[in-house]
């Protein structure tokens, strides 16, 4: 027998016994739904906007190090910081609610999936222009959402035929990737910032109530987190997977430019994976459905052992990847295991109707 057999047998061994151990115990308490709306906010959200606009504010002096020097250093520290901020943002892109929709800052700070070319076209009509005008505070913002976020400064990082660096060939492009990093700064703020300030979304999600405009009880704004978790498996099965098993689905793989598509993947599962705990959905199951508990662990482990592409994560904790079919039939699982029979054990009505429009 290998080694790696051995492992896992001792490994399955310890887990069969420590199942057989836990078999005794009483079930835990059902989480309250105040109690999942504190921890959420707490223990995810906050720390993931936070972790985006910190990774977003050293956008502007990696741009400007490229413009001023050109140097291969300088291009390589500007897309590991790149890197950083697309990763970050994988974590919040499915907190489509509050912060992120209003002004419709999720468009502007990552304008994907494109299907129509949209970055591409508006980003060469703003290039033809030359109006220096652009860098003025507040003037790419009045732009199209196209030009303002990480998909348009990936285009211009990755452009070989007009590389950002010194030199009057390349002074407007780069006059067009500073106010995009620097747009990114703002917005990043402004989405940290909402979720932050006195009477911001947390405070609106903490104290719900007859006076609160937006959430009248902790079950509506536990409602709008679970909503949250489930949209992010939606898009994650819908945008990431499917085109790899449907061939009517044409689109391109996200910030594939920056070979980000597999990390996009591995943020995006693993965040998720990180607010379904969070949540606590699972202290609210009978003793007769606890096996959901296993089918869900089952799955989370599936979907991280995968590169999303049809290969294996390099943690996996499966020694067969799965195909990218049965990844988009996991998700599918995954999401009516979350809306129709989790979110009922915890008295939480979340009806995929409520996903109209995500």
């Amino acid at each position: 027998m290998s080694v790696r057999k051995v492992i896992s047998a001792l490994f399955a061994a310890v887990g069969f016994a420590a199942h057989a151990a836990s078999a005794d115990l009483p079930p835990p308490e059902p989480v309250s739904h105040a109690a999942m709306v504190k921890a959420s906010i707490e223990k995810y959200i906050i720390p993931h906007v936070d972790a985006l606009k910190v990774s977003a504010a050293q956008l502007p002096a990696a741009v400007n190090a490229v413009c001023t020097t050109g140097s291969p250093a300088a291009s390589k520290a500007l897309q590991d910081q790149f890197d950083k901020v697309v990763l970050a943002y994988a974590g919040v892109d499915f907190l489509r609610f509050g912060p992120m929709l209003e002004q419709g800052r999720r468009e502007q700070i990552s304008f994907w999936p494109d299907p129509r070319g949209f970055v591409g076209r508006q980003l060469r009509l703003l290039l033809l222009s030359k109006d220096d005008k652009i860098a003025e505070p507040g003037a790419l913002g009045k732009q199209s959402a196209a030009v303002q976020g990480l998909p348009a400064l990936e285009t211009l990082m990755h452009d070989q035929d007009a590389p950002l660096g010194p030199g009057e060939t390349a002074r407007y492009r780069c006059v067009v990737a500073r106010a995009i990093a620097a747009n990114i700064v703002r917005l990043t703020t402004e989405v940290a910032d909402g979720w932050e300030k006195p009477g911001g979304w947390a405070d609106k999600l903490l104290n719900p109530g007859p006076s609160n405009d937006t959430y009248k009880s902790a079950s509506e704004s536990a409602v709008e987190i679970v909503k949250a978790l489930i949209v992010g498996v939606s898009l994650t099965s819908d945008l990431q997977v499917k085109p790899q098993v449907d061939p009517k689905v044409k689109l391109a793989p996200p910030y594939q430019k920056s070979g980000l598509q597999k990390p996009y993947y591995a943020a995006s599962v693993g965040s998720l994976h990180q607010l379904y705990d969070t949540l606590s959905l699972e202290t609210w199951l009978p003793p007769d459905r606890l096996w959901m508990k296993d089918w869900v662990s089952g799955t989370w482990r599936t979907l991280e052992s995968s590169d999303g592409y049809g290969g294996s994560a390099d943690h996996a904790k499966r020694e067969d990847p799965a195909t990218p079919r049965e990844l988009f039939d996991r998700m599918n699982g995954l999401r009516n295991m979350i809306a129709n029979r989790l979110s009922v054990a915890a008295k939480l009505t979340v009806g995929f109707n409520e996903l109209d429009g995500d």
